[in-house]
């Protein structure tokens, strides 16, 4: 039951790693339990969770419910969420399947957790992926600080990092280091913070946004009122 990682690198050169936790099962022996809630504390380390759940299946949004449980239980309600839609081939491939899954408030399932955003895929035909991969982008982008600064040369393994775990909107060479307007984790903000002042160099930032913005729904489709209640008005096409 051990959760698998793997890097994903996202559309702005930023590197993240996904760490693919055990799924929900029905009726699992009960020796099995500790070890199936164990693989879950890899939430308590996660910037972003993605909750994928097999939108066919007529127990869907039982399942939601009890993991959003379980996530409560883990006081990890409060780590930005992108509930996952996923099988949207096979939700397409029957009318009262996909009608279930339009009607269903999927934001409202759990009173005390609400994803931030609900994406239709298919790991089957590949429909969703890069609007999926959109949105963790966007997502991470959200809880990161954005700085503008100058960043001495000698800082090299800063400047490193920061490819390797921050998204890039520019950089240029100017005289005394290098000129770098970036998102960055909170952690590498404030090195990269202590080497300008040392330095002497500009540095400037802007906090991260709150996440406590209202759910969007990702997926297309122009319902408002679907949006509102976390429907995905797309998630049989």
């Amino acid at each position: 039951l051990d959760p698998t990682t793997r890097k994903l690198a996202l559309e702005g050169g930023r590197e993240v790693l996904i760490s693919d936790t055990v799924g929900f099962i029905q009726k699992l022996p009960t020796k099995l339990i500790a070890s199936f809630r164990a693989t879950l504390d890899e939430l308590s380390d996660a910037s972003l969770i993605l909750h994928v759940v097999d939108a066919s299946s007529p127990l869907a949004a039982q399942q939601v419910r009890s993991v959003q449980g379980i996530i409560l239980e883990l006081e990890a309600q409060d780590t930005p969420q992108i509930l996952v839609l996923n099988k949207a081939d096979a939700v397409a491939a029957s009318e009262e399947t996909a009608r279930a899954a339009r009607e269903t408030s999927w934001q409202e399932l759990h009173e005390d957790v609400t994803p931030v955003r609900l994406v239709a895929t298919s790991a089957r035909d590949g429909r969703g992926m890069e609007k999926l991969k959109a949105a963790v982008e966007a997502e991470l982008l959200a809880i990161c600080s954005r700085i503008e600064c100058i960043l001495p040369y000698a800082e090299a393994a800063l400047l490193a990092e920061t490819h390797k775990v921050g998204t890039i909107q520019s950089e240029e060479y100017a005289e005394d280091g290098t000129r770098l307007v970036a998102y960055v984790p909170a952690s590498l903000r404030n090195r990269i913070a202590t080497a300008c002042e040392l330095a002497g160099t500009s540095f400037e930032d802007e906090a991260p946004t709150t996440t406590s913005k209202p759910p969007a729904a990702v997926g297309g489709g122009d319902d408002a009122k679907n949006r509102k209640r976390g429907r995905l008005s797309d998630v049989s096409r």
